[in-house]
């Protein structure tokens, strides 16, 4: 009974060297706002109807025998930026919040912050599924999940269509609530094994959302996230620990 008790400490402990990290999916893990409303105003459906072909807006009003209005965008698209329904604040990006709990110190440079960032940039991305009024109209985000703040408007391209799921890259997240905690923590312990430090901390990306109007559109339009997981898009860069190869690994896990 004594060699299986010692051989299950060894084995979790290795995890922990293997660089594992660890993240709670149902509790730790959410999109901020995971709902965004999208209400074009008049102005926005005439001036996407006249810069966009083949869309007449109410009047029968063309580009052929209607000015463009000074109001109205140089050129097509016509944006519209989300407001969060709770606060009533207008978005310009998503934001995805992950605790992760990683093993030793979180300044360890072969299990800390760091060594946790660059992991994820290299070798994981985040899968999102999204809901609401994809099929009536056109949602877009912008890849991959960047460094927040998001707190004003973005221009240019690589924006795209949502699908009810995808998988996107990460780049460097924000880093807040950095706590490194001792063997007796009841975490440590279930993740780490017995007599194992660890450390937590909060990683925040945004993910910039719009909404484009064609000038067809009616009323306004709800979109929903949700995250689901760290998907792991290539192998894992290898790590070297007591001379053997270890490769690091991001886990998901339930309290």
């Amino acid at each position: 009974m004594k060699w299986l008790v010692l051989t299950a400490v060894v084995l979790f402990s290795s995890l922990g060297w293997a660089q594992t990290w660890y993240y709670n999916v149902d509790q730790d893990t959410r999109l901020d706002p995971d709902t965004v409303n999208f209400a074009p105003m008049a102005n926005d459906m005439l001036c996407a109807a006249l810069l966009e072909s083949g869309t007449t807006p109410a009047g029968g009003a063309t580009v052929s025998n209607l000015s463009l209005p000074s109001f109205c965008p140089s050129g097509p698209p016509v944006v519209v930026w989300g407001t969060d329904p709770d606060s009533g604040d207008t978005v310009y990006a998503s934001l995805l919040v992950v605790k992760f709990w990683g093993k030793n110190r979180a300044n360890n440079g072969n299990t800390g912050t760091d060594r946790l960032i660059s992991v994820i940039k290299q070798s994981y991305g985040f899968e999102v599924d999204a809901s609401g009024d994809l099929s009536q109209a056109d949602g877009q985000f912008l890849p991959p999940f960047t460094t927040p703040p998001v707190s004003s408007p973005i221009t240019g391209s690589g924006w795209q269509r949502w699908q009810s799921s995808q998988d996107l890259s990460l780049l460097d997240p924000q880093v807040s609530d950095v706590q490194n905690h001792g063997w007796w923590n009841s975490t440590c312990r279930q993740l780490y094994g017995f007599g194992s430090r660890c450390w937590s901390a909060v990683f925040t990306w945004a993910l910039p959302v719009r909404l484009v109007v064609h000038g067809g559109e009616k009323g306004s339009y709800q979109l929903t996230l949700e995250p689901k997981q760290f998907v792991q898009k290539t192998a894992a860069t290898l790590g070297v620990h007591g001379g053997e190869l270890t490769r690091p690994s991001i886990v998901p896990w339930r309290k």
